[in-house]
């Protein structure tokens, strides 16, 4: 049975959308289509599936390891690359010496810093030799945010409730988003730079207790790394030592557990609606 056909309203973007296709040709200055939902959604995918480019990758052996790289997103091997290609026209092959943990930077690039959390051991120091190579690599982790925006990321992470025909819904947080600027603050924590420094220790510290607090959103890998770059770099009174201390978890059962379920899915990088009552 074709579904009911309604009159539907078409946003700027979506018509913009819809004019790759030529549907929208002959739509009246109202902007009213005369379509069904399902045939507006169905156009849409066909449209996402038609205009999706392969990427530009480029093969390159770095350490004894191949890849095939968009360069575009590590501007220092896009400048090697460059390089070598002019001046060595006849080179066959890219090859570029070892970088220290290349595959976690690459992981982190390609699919979110969060990935990093998960692809070393909760060590300071791993996570300091990452965050050299890419400044080495030239990537820009921190993307211009600043530290308040950070945290306005970190806090994407909270499921929130809206009222609606009666009935509370949940709005699922983006935990990818949240996971992400965790990784950022601990890079901002290693290598950035405060205009005041205590004022910014102050900021950091409550950045750093939301990430310890929060353990649905944050894993202990994350929280444990994240503390101790804080506690690395800013002194520390007794007073907050004892209010990270209330949230440190410690039973390596229940810490197992927690790594277990570290894995990207669906759930995590899809903020939706559930129709659950919450109330």
């Amino acid at each position: 049975m074709l579904a009911p056909t309604s009159v539907v309203k078409i946003t700027h973007e979506r018509r913009e959308m819809l004019d790759k296709v030529n549907v929208t040709k002959k739509v009246t200055s109202t902007m009213d289509l005369k379509i069904s939902d399902g045939e507006v959604d169905d156009i849409l995918k066909k449209l996402k599936i038609e205009t999706q480019q392969p990427k530009a990758t480029t093969p390159i052996k770095i350490g004894d390891k191949n890849y095939d790289i968009e360069l575009s997103k590590i501007p220092y091997l896009a400048s090697f690359a460059d390089f070598e290609g002019k001046a060595k026209p006849e080179l066959q092959e890219l090859v570029h010496g070892p970088i220290t943990h290349f595959d976690v930077a690459l992981k982190g690039v390609e699919s979110g810093f969060r990935q990093c959390f998960r692809s070393l051991p909760p060590d300071l120091a791993e996570h300091h030799a990452l965050a050299e190579t890419y400044q080495f690599l030239c990537v820009d982790v921190l993307d211009g945010q600043s530290l308040d925006q950070i945290i306005v990321a970190l806090k994407s992470g909270k499921d929130d409730y809206e009222l609606e025909y009666k009935r509370y819904q949940t709005i699922k947080g983006n935990k990818s988003k949240a996971r992400d600027a965790a990784f950022k603050l601990l890079y901002l924590i290693l290598c950035g730079e405060f205009k005041d420094e205590a004022k910014g220790a102050v900021k950091v510290y409550n950045a750093v207790m939301y990430v310890v607090s929060h353990a649905n959103t944050f894993k202990w890998r994350t929280r444990k790394v994240v503390r101790a770059a804080y506690e690395e770099r800013f002194v520390v009174s007794a007073k907050q030592e004892a209010a990270l201390d209330k949230w440190e978890k410690t039973d390596a059962d229940k810490l197992a557990v927690e790594d277990k379920g570290d894995v990207t899915t669906e759930e995590e990088d899809s903020p939706y609606f559930s129709d659950d009552d919450c109330y």
